[in-house]
């Protein structure tokens, strides 16, 4: 009896510690994080009512945002929903580059964005990480 409680217990060690190994960069706080900040998004080209095209979803933690390539480029965006602090820029090229030329935080679900040509090529959502400053207030 002994011996087999013994060998569940090894087991059971072994078990966990390969699930641990399982989980890269951050483990399980990053996953429970990204599946708590639940953030979603509609953009769509020109020529298209706002909040008609595409819906993206994603849960961003901090320090590991979300990232993507639109195709073709969108004209227009509104959050549709989003966890507190989190933040969607827009780039006018593909893979975040050329600038931020639109950034929209979670205040701003429900209000639609748009130019009136397609301008955005690619996205970055992230979680904002807020500290306590030493004399009070918050910053970003």
């Amino acid at each position: 009896m002994q011996v087999i409680n013994l060998s569940a217990l090894a087991i059971s060690f072994f078990v966990n510690q390969v699930m641990g190994v399982a989980l890269p960069g951050g483990g399980a706080r990053n996953l429970v994080a990204r599946q708590s900040r639940p953030v979603a998004f509609n953009v769509a080209p020109a020529g298209q009512a706002c909040g008609t095209g595409t819906t993206i979803f994603c849960s961003p933690s901090p320090g590991s945002p979300c990232t993507g390539n639109f195709e073709p480029a969108q004209a227009s965006i509104v959050v549709t929903e989003a966890a507190g602090n989190c933040q969607v820029e827009l780039f006018p090229e593909e893979n975040q580059q050329g600038g931020v030329t639109e950034s929209l935080d979670t205040d701003t679900t429900g209000t639609c964005v748009f130019t009136n040509v397609a301008t955005w090529s690619s996205y970055k959502l992230s979680a904002i990480k807020w500290t306590m400053k030493r004399r009070g207030g918050l910053k970003s």
